[in-house]
């Protein structure tokens, strides 16, 4: 299997295969953010009550998480957002966030991280294509203008 450093080709991992990287606790890394040309980093991980990274904030990328289980309230900025299973966050860079973790059993995650590009409204991809009027939109958020 190539490494995530291998950006000349695509790859796969099945169920179990991933780099760890032990800080303070074990991040899974499924698509790494020092490659070469990397535009996204994909990483899962568990963590419990206690283990709560201090606020802080990233300058250089944004970050998407997706609660896989548990229950936690993320803080950005002025906003607090109670997130269970299935939740969604999107957190800006330059805003100081983070979060605190409700439930009593661990919490797994799925992060993004994507380093913003100065001046980009996107990339022009097939997603791009489908905001702008090549798909159908047939739902969207409540709170959604």
């Amino acid at each position: 299997m190539d490494g995530p450093d291998n950006r000349t080709r695509p790859y796969a991992l099945k169920a179990g295969e991933r780099w760890t990287y032990r800080f303070g606790i074990d991040f899974t890394v499924k698509a790494s953010e020092v490659r070469d040309g990397s535009s996204a980093a994909l990483l899962e991980y568990a963590t419990r009550q206690g283990e709560e990274p201090d606020d802080h904030t990233h300058q250089s990328e944004d970050e998407i998480f997706y609660v896989l289980e548990g229950a936690l309230t993320f803080r950005c900025g002025e906003e607090t957002f109670d997130l269970e299973q299935g939740g969604f966050i999107f957190l800006p860079r330059g805003i100081k966030h983070g979060y605190t973790i409700r439930s009593e059993t661990p919490v797994r995650l799925v992060v993004v991280t994507s380093p913003v590009r100065e001046g980009s409204s996107g990339w022009g991809g097939f997603v791009a294509d489908m905001e702008s009027g090549q798909g159908e939109l047939i739902a969207k958020p409540p709170h959604a203008g």
